[in-house]
């Protein structure tokens, strides 16, 4: 089982997603070690409560998914949160009290999924359902 954790890093007032205490980003290697430099949907630069109460209710399942594959913005454009700017994105299943991130894909709303470039990146995470929904809902009391 995966452990998550959501907060703030090093000063910086952006979400960051922790997953077994490192950046989600740093899943993804590309050439000479690059990682993504999206941000967690509701850890963009200058993203509205509203906004991040939608992304989260996406994250928790309780709001289908702005995308028509039905997979969920996880990394988003740091500047401005817009799918549109390409996002990577993953399929959310809750089943028996665990949550699954699988089927990642880059996405942008308007063309249809593709496979990721990065030559590394995460299967599969799987997470306490009650773990999972506790730091979402830390996040949704912020503010």
């Amino acid at each position: 089982m995966n452990r998550i954790t959501i907060t703030h890093r090093d000063g910086n007032p952006r979400h960051e997603v922790l997953i077994d205490d490192r950046r989600l980003a740093e899943y993804f290697v590309g050439r000479n070690g690059a990682h993504p430099s999206q941000v967690l949907s509701i850890g963009w630069a200058n993203a509205q409560k509203s906004e991040e109460r939608a992304s989260i209710e996406q994250l928790l399942g309780s709001k289908p998914s702005a995308l028509s594959s039905g997979r969920v913005p996880v990394l988003v454009c740091e500047e401005c949160g817009d799918v549109a700017c390409g996002t990577l994105a993953v399929r959310i299943e809750r089943r028996d009290g665990v949550i699954t991130w699988t089927d990642w894909a880059y996405e942008n709303g308007y063309e249809p999924p593709s496979e990721l470039a990065w030559p590394t990146y995460p299967e599969v995470f799987e997470f306490d359902a009650s773990e999972y929904e506790r730091a979402f809902a830390n996040v949704a009391s912020e503010g």
